[in-house]
């Protein structure tokens, strides 16, 4: 009697080819989903050479440390918007150097800070600029 082998004893490996054929987003994986992987590689291993546990071992350590460096990127996410917008309010009553859409160096006071669609705009008067538009800063009266 032949008995066919797996082509890999890694769930990792079947969840990189469930993830090549279906393009979906590697960060949508969570640990149910790695168990499922798993019990589904378990449950039709080949039974002449189970897989060895210091190998399911290590997959549940990749695992681990995948969940930690996707904690610790949220984490800079937040600490990177924080940054952003502590230094955006700095700019409040600076006087600031700004190319306009026109090619035109204003320079004015920051009265306003926003967050519009996801980018910060800050205000000299009545007109919006963006962040890439600064120019200068300059230190505020006193």
């Amino acid at each position: 009697m032949q008995v066919n082998g797996t082509s890999s004893n890694s769930p990792l490996s079947a969840y990189t080819a469930t993830q090549q054929t279906t393009k979906s987003d590697t960060s949508s994986v969570d640990s149910s989903q790695f168990m499922k992987i798993l019990l589904t590689q378990l449950t039709h291993q080949n039974p002449l050479e189970p897989m060895d546990n210091a190998e399911m071992m290590s997959q549940f350590s990749q695992l681990n440390s995948l969940q930690e460096l996707r904690d610790i990127h949220t984490s800079m996410d937040s600490v990177s918007s924080a940054n952003q917008t502590t230094y955006m309010a700095s700019l409040i009553g600076k006087t600031v150097k700004v190319n306009n859409a026109d090619g035109e160096i204003i320079e004015g006071v920051v009265d306003s800070v926003s967050l519009e669609k996801g980018n910060y705009q800050f205000r000299i008067g009545d007109k919006s600029y963006a962040i890439a538009d600064l120019l200068e800063i300059k230190a505020g009266k006193a």
